[in-house]
């Protein structure tokens, strides 16, 4: 396992010496900002990467683990990877997933059996510790985001592993300079052969340690959005990974990753623009609609799903009795009880979160243009929006 110092150098370059003029740049707000991450950020890393090093000591039987028949959703952002996960999470006789809290703050075995041991004692202290947690919870975690619903202790992109290792695209976006993501962007064909390999294998050993951490048999569930341009580093990898790739039209998807990222950069600086990267996302979602169904179609066909967004929010029971009848899994009583509830919920659901693509920077022909091929191929209704 290897740290990638030189691109968090290099993005520590840009964020300091480089954000004049820029949606990054050092504003009093700003430096705070980054203030305090390089400090949570560098204590965070010693204690991870001093775990790691023991468990080579004490739990070197992480690298034996198998990793059997893992589920990977991936897509565009806003196209509804979060709600199929945290409904697939729900399988638990086919599924283990992976906690925020894990992802960021205990990605080694050790680690997991330290807090183990701590939430164990909290208990018999009378869970102090436990309400402090939720109380940060609550008031910070998922108060950071109404768009997208987060919490230390739900499912959650798997990508922020990756942040553990330096090599990741949410750095590049973290702090404000695009183009240093679009290695990542189009990481199966513009990242170097030796760098894809570091990063696969940091991602596969994190995790055989969930699995051993946990003893489990399951199949790991994770969803990420920004594993859209993975597809061929999945399979190379993880050879009997099973993927879903979920598609929304682009009317509906665009206004609303915009409107997350401005949400984001509101909340981490002050940017002279209300809606800042719209030239990356227009140009991050063309690839991340085309590549990855052009790379899941040389696949076979029990290893890949291709789905409809606004089938699925239309009807989860139907369009998941169809990916588990594709991707050869039972669906358990328990569950087809989960999926009836679930889908008579979603007759009833109004979003609260509406859209407006002049907006957010975007004119309807300009999308329609630029997503020709897309609606050709899923057919989406070019009248929406």
């Amino acid at each position: 396992m290897t740290y990638s110092l030189r691109r968090v150098l290099s993005i520590t370059y840009l964020a300091f010496f480089k954000a004049k003029n820029t949606l990054a740049r050092l504003t009093p707000k700003r430096i705070v900002v980054l203030i305090v991450f390089y400090a949570l950020y560098i204590a965070v890393e010693i204690i991870t990467w001093l775990s790691f090093g023991l468990d080579e000591i004490f739990f070197p039987a992480y690298r034996q683990q198998e990793v059997r028949e893992p589920l990977f959703i991936v897509g565009n952002p806003r196209s509804g990877t979060t709600f199929l996960h945290r409904l697939l999470a729900k399988d638990e006789d086919n599924f283990s997933s992976i906690h925020l809290w894990e992802i960021l703050f205990a990605p080694s075995v050790t680690q997991r059996k330290v807090a183990w041991a701590v939430a164990a004692l909290d208990r018999r202290l009378g869970h102090l510790l436990h309400r402090g947690l939720h109380w940060f919870d609550r008031h910070f975690v998922s108060a950071s985001n109404v768009m997208h619903k987060m919490s230390l202790v739900v499912p959650e992109e798997d990508e922020y592993f990756l942040i553990h290792q330096g090599a990741t695209i949410i750095a590049g976006l973290f702090f404000g300079f695009p183009k240093a993501t679009y290695p990542f962007v189009f990481f199966d064909t513009q990242l170097s052969r030796g760098e894809k390999r570091k990063v696969m294998r940091f991602y596969r050993h994190c995790l055989q340690r969930h699995l051993l951490a946990h003893g489990e048999s399951r199949h790991i569930l994770s969803k990420n959005p920004f594993f859209s341009p993975k597809v061929d580093a999945l399979y190379r990898t993880f050879p009997d990974a099973k993927i879903i790739y979920l598609a929304r039209n682009p009317l509906k998807m665009v206004p609303s990753y915009a409107s997350l990222s401005a949400h984001w950069w509101r909340m981490l600086a002050q940017p002279d623009q209300r809606y800042p990267h719209t030239e990356y996302i227009l140009r991050t979602t063309q690839h991340w609609y085309r590549y990855p169904v052009e790379r899941l179609e040389e696949a076979p066909e029990d290893s890949r799903a291709l789905v409809n967004f606004h089938e699925l929010v239309a009807d989860p029971q139907r369009i998941v009795s169809e990916i588990y009848a594709q991707l050869g899994l039972e669906i358990s009583t328990e569950f087809a009880k989960i999926l009836e509830e679930e889908t008579e919920r979603a007759r009833h659901h109004k979003t609260d979160h509406q859209y407006s693509l002049e907006g957010v920077g975007f004119t309807k022909e300009q999308i329609l243009t630029a997503f020709q091929d897309v609606y050709e191929c899923w057919g989406f209704d070019r009248d929406m929006g």
